[in-house]
């Protein structure tokens, strides 16, 4: 009987009060290493082209695409798709770890 008028209870208001000082900031951030697969994704979506300059391989064999943090993964940016762009190994080099805005 005890253990059908807990499950019929809820949760109990202690253990809702234990978890209140929880804070998100405790959750891991993605590794900084853009993996292979959201690295396709990201030269897909952009169409395997500079989006600072324009170069693309395409044009000229010798240009190294890279998955580049817009948001510098240093200054807290993550490495999701929407944080991603494609640059070529000059832009990427150049721009060193400036942000939009900055």
């Amino acid at each position: 009987m005890a253990f059908q008028e807990f499950i019929n209870s809820g949760i109990s208001p202690s253990i809702k009060t234990s978890f209140s000082n929880v804070s998100i900031s405790n959750t891991k951030r993605t590794p900084r290493k853009v993996n292979w697969r959201l690295r396709a994704q990201v030269l897909i979506r952009d169409n395997c082209i500079c989006q600072m300059c324009g170069a693309s391989p395409s044009k000229n064999p010798n240009v190294q695409l890279h998955a580049d943090h817009i948001k510098p993964w240093s200054r807290g940016g993550e490495t999701v798709i929407e944080n991603l762009r494609t640059l070529c190994l000059k832009c990427n080099i150049g721009k060193s770890d400036l942000h939009e805005g900055d």
